[in-house]
């Protein structure tokens, strides 16, 4: 099994498109910050995006294969878990994620943290990040959800 399973791709309107590696574990996702950093950091102006927004699990199931589990919201240190300030949403759908809820996302689906869209692209489906841009960049975007909690 490689080391990098999957990769998430800023793919939106406004914000230049970043990639970033996904690797087996919790890889929580948010806008940069040094004060309270996430796994994956992204670079944007995007003031609904929570600095810790929203965690992606990365596992290997029973039968050997990749999953990939959404969840909105971070652990805290103490173990809790701390909702993001404007929600998660899914492939452009409403209502936003409930914090308590793991979402299994499959390759293509697009996430929303504030009003950044990443998509997620798998090692199975891409096997490289090369072909995993390629693919992302021949889509459209997803709707933006303006209604936020």
């Amino acid at each position: 099994m490689p080391e990098v399973l999957g990769w998430l791709i800023v793919h939106d309107e406004k914000t230049a498109s970043q990639t970033f590696n996904l690797k087996k574990g919790l890889n929580t996702v948010g806008r940069i910050s040094r004060k309270s950093p996430s796994d994956l950091m992204i670079q944007t102006e995007d003031r609904y995006m929570s600095r810790p927004h929203c965690t992606i699990e990365v596992k290997i199931n029973k039968m050997g294969q990749v999953d990939y589990v959404l969840q909105d919201g971070a652990r805290q240190p103490d173990g809790t878990r701390k909702k993001s300030q404007n929600g998660t949403f899914l492939n452009g759908q409403e209502p936003a994620l409930h914090p308590s809820e793991q979402i299994y996302l499959k390759d293509g689906d697009t996430v929303q943290i504030g009003e950044t869209k990443v998509v997620l692209k798998t090692y199975q489906m891409s096997e490289s990040l090369q072909k995993a841009h390629r693919q992302v960049e021949g889509t459209d975007y997803t709707r933006t959800i303006l209604s936020f909690n």
